[in-house]
């Protein structure tokens, strides 16, 4: 039993350390950098890995084979549905995709822990036990979906209670002699949130050589707001 609980505990801390490093990274030592300049090392690809965070250098392979290991073993289109509701979370990067991945592969590996600290250490038994176990199961399960499903519904309510203000300022700008974009510019850079956001990738996408129709589209299928929605078919 005790060799049992030893290795529990030892499983549950790496978890939390790597659910840790997911959020945030280890600081950069001045030693290093110091070190660096007394040796006068001139390769960059060497000076970038050693400069780079310890926290960066010990856990980014971990979690990338993580990340491969939640997508070999995820439902067909859950990585796309996942994907899109992380870019209507304002989250649209590959990294973003697979750190979660992560955080549903140690949802996953915690069950067992859990159920395991629940029935072994605090020796829970009978209807409490099983109620203790449903719930931990379903909360690693479930949780971190529910929780990006309410990040991205706290994120269009955002961009909704935005909307008319954003496009009252537009209004203004276009009425007293800004082009579109110009105007649409201005209004980002006053008006700031996931709004302006979305907008001024919009007009990152239009400078690089988009239509403005296909920048404005994209917009829409990135943020599925109803009010937005509107908004892009009255322009085009």
């Amino acid at each position: 039993m005790d060799s049992l609980l030893l290795a529990a505990i030892g499983l549950f801390s790496v978890i939390v350390l790597v659910s840790v490093a997911l959020t945030s990274g280890f600081t950069d030592r001045a030693e290093v950098r110091d070190s660096l300049r007394l040796l006068g090392v001139a390769d960059d690809d060497r000076r970038s890995t050693l400069l780079a965070p310890l926290g960066a250098r010990t856990t980014i392979p971990l979690l990338k084979g993580m990340a491969g290991l939640g997508r070999r073993f995820t439902p067909v289109g859950y990585i796309e549905t996942t994907r899109k509701k992380l870019t209507a979370a304002g989250r649209p990067t590959a990294t973003d995709l697979d750190r979660f991945l992560v955080l549903r592969v140690l949802s996953v590996v915690a069950i067992p822990v859990l159920v395991f600290l629940l029935l072994g250490v605090a020796k829970l038994e009978g209807t409490g036990a099983l109620g203790a176990v449903v719930l931990v199961g379903v909360a690693c399960l479930l949780g971190p979906d529910a929780s990006l499903n309410r990040q991205v519904e706290a994120r269009a309510k955002e961009i909704r209670i935005k909307l008319p203000d954003v496009l009252d300022l537009l209004t203004i700008s276009v009425e007293a002699g800004l082009g579109f974009e110009q105007a649409l510019d201005r209004t980002a850079a006053t008006v700031p949130g996931p709004l302006s956001d979305e907008f001024n990738r919009m007009l990152g996408e239009v400078r690089a050589g988009s239509r403005r129709s296909d920048a404005m589209r994209a917009l829409e299928e990135r943020v599925d707001v109803a009010e937005l929605r509107s908004f892009v078919l009255a322009i085009l």
